[in-house]
């Protein structure tokens, strides 16, 4: 009787560490939005010029629209930086993070969407911006989804994952 109670405790243990570790797994870890914003945005062509939006915003909701199309219940966090002369500069940095990472594949999609609306509407208008949104970046790390627009979306790649790895 020993042997199965033994048995039983190491199952049961056994369920109970898998249910912690996938349990852990979907909750959005805590991110500085502000402070990944200043590891970025110094890979836009005039930070100075950049204008700065985020979910503490009073009309985050309303801001968030612009960009993604994803349901605002399930954000946890957003910013979003654009130059604030649009004409001549597509730089922009939008991340999302998600309540839930099962919601990040539709917050990188909605950030794919966004890009290829600014695509078409730079290539109408100024072409000389579609080298940078052809070089933009959209990336996930877990629960953020990232759409980095900059002349050198690689370095802004490295600062990126850098952020992270601190």
């Amino acid at each position: 009787m020993t042997a199965i109670k033994k048995i039983t405790a190491v199952v049961l243990s056994a369920i109970l560490i898998c249910g912690i570790f996938v349990s852990c797994g979907d909750v959005a870890e805590e991110i500085s939005m502000f402070d990944l914003n200043q590891a970025l945005i110094e890979f836009t062509g005039n930070p100075d010029e950049m204008k700065y939006a985020s979910s503490s915003d009073t009309n985050a909701e309303d801001l968030l629209s612009h960009v993604s199309n994803i349901d605002y219940g399930k954000v946890k966090a957003f910013f979003i930086t654009y130059a604030s002369n649009g004409r001549g500069n597509a730089d922009e940095i939008v991340a999302i993070q998600v309540k839930k990472k099962s919601d990040l594949n539709e917050a990188a999609a909605s950030l794919k969407i966004h890009l290829d609306t600014r695509k078409t509407l730079y290539a109408t208008y100024d072409k000389t911006q579609m080298p940078k949104l052809e070089k933009a970046k959209v990336l996930t790390r877990g629960t953020l989804a990232i759409l980095m627009v900059a002349d050198d979306a690689d370095k802004m790649e490295a600062a990126f994952f850098k952020f992270f790895s601190k």
